[in-house]
């Protein structure tokens, strides 16, 4: 089951669509955030305070919620699951993906992350889920792949450096890779346990901050990591992009999903993430598209929509 909230009826009508819509601009606006740390934060120390941070919050609302801390509704090999699954997606992927904003922003490394669902279909069609997509969400791969393409062979900004800018989409590649991976564990272990969500996010977060935070220890760079976090300024901005992004951001989506008359819907409005960045980028990072990049990102998030559709 879900959280109690998502048991009622939607306050009105086009609730659901609202929420999926808002959650893309939630996670957009906090990568402009993160983006406008100065002087900016690593890749590593941005994660670990963001998911920190989250952790904090979804904890707290389970207290809340059921008057413990500590998730009740799992059992061991749920939370095995969950755990590798937040391992994955929240300290290594997201590390990845925060080394590709830094440098290439949050637009173009949104862009580039777009390859999650296709990656995700296609490798759902191995065991145990073993589906097949219907001829429109091929479609809508090819569409998206194009798109991305269109967008990575060419980009208009002259003032980002090629070698820079390839290291970003390398990231952002890597990172799509271990996303698609964090997403089927988790949903394989939602299937399996019939997880309660806020007790699942309650693992996956804490499992990608200790976990980050062993790699820190391991590799002798905690300490540096947590010596950034201590800037009053860059944590308050942190934890604003954390708090707005990662947590009301997983809300409001797990909302536009439960609420929207049509999943395909709610999954679509959640992708329109790099159309919503375009002007936030010009706006407050003085970023530069051409109708290249814009045509390009159209397309890819139209790819997105027909995958979405036709599932």
């Amino acid at each position: 089951m879900s959280l109690p909230i998502l048991l009622t009826a939607p306050p009105f009508e086009w609730a659901g669509e609202a929420s999926a819509a808002l959650s893309a601009f939630l996670w957009g606006s906090s990568g402009v955030v993160i983006a406008l740390i100065r002087p900016p934060l690593s890749a590593a120390a941005i994660n670990l305070g963001k998911n920190f941070a989250a952790t904090v919050c979804f904890v707290a609302m389970l207290w809340c919620m059921t008057g413990s801390p500590i998730p009740q509704g799992l059992d061991g090999r749920a939370i095995a699951v969950f755990c590798a699954s937040g391992f994955l997606g929240l300290a290594v992927c997201d590390t990845f993906l925060m080394r590709s904003l830094l440098d290439i922003g949050p637009q173009r490394m949104t862009l580039v992350f777009l390859l999650v669902p296709v990656l995700t279909a296609i490798a759902a069609m191995l065991p145990p889920f073993s589906e097949m997509p219907p001829p429109i969400a091929w479609l809508g791969i090819a569409v998206c792949l194009f798109g991305i393409t269109m967008a990575v062979l060419r980009h208009a900004d002259k003032a980002v450096d090629p070698e820079r800018f390839r290291r970003g989409v390398r990231n952002a590649l890597i990172a799509a890779v271990f996303q698609a991976a964090a997403i089927l564990l988790a949903r394989y272990g939602l299937n399996v346990g019939q997880a309660p969500i806020v007790d699942s996010a309650v693992v996956r977060m804490a499992a990608g901050t200790f976990g980050l935070a062993f790699l820190g220890m391991m590799f002798g760079r905690l300490g540096a990591w947590t010596g950034e976090l201590k800037r009053k300024k860059a944590a308050l901005m942190l934890f604003a992009a954390s708090f707005f992004g990662t947590f009301l951001g997983i809300l409001t989506n797990q909302l536009g999903v439960a609420w929207a008359k049509h999943t395909g819907v709610a999954a679509t409005l959640n992708s329109l993430m790099p159309i919503y960045l375009m002007p936030l980028s010009v706006l407050f990072l003085e970023e530069k598209f051409g109708k290249h990049e814009v045509l390009a990102t159209v397309i890819a998030v139209a790819g997105v929509a027909l995958m979405m559709w036709g599932s």
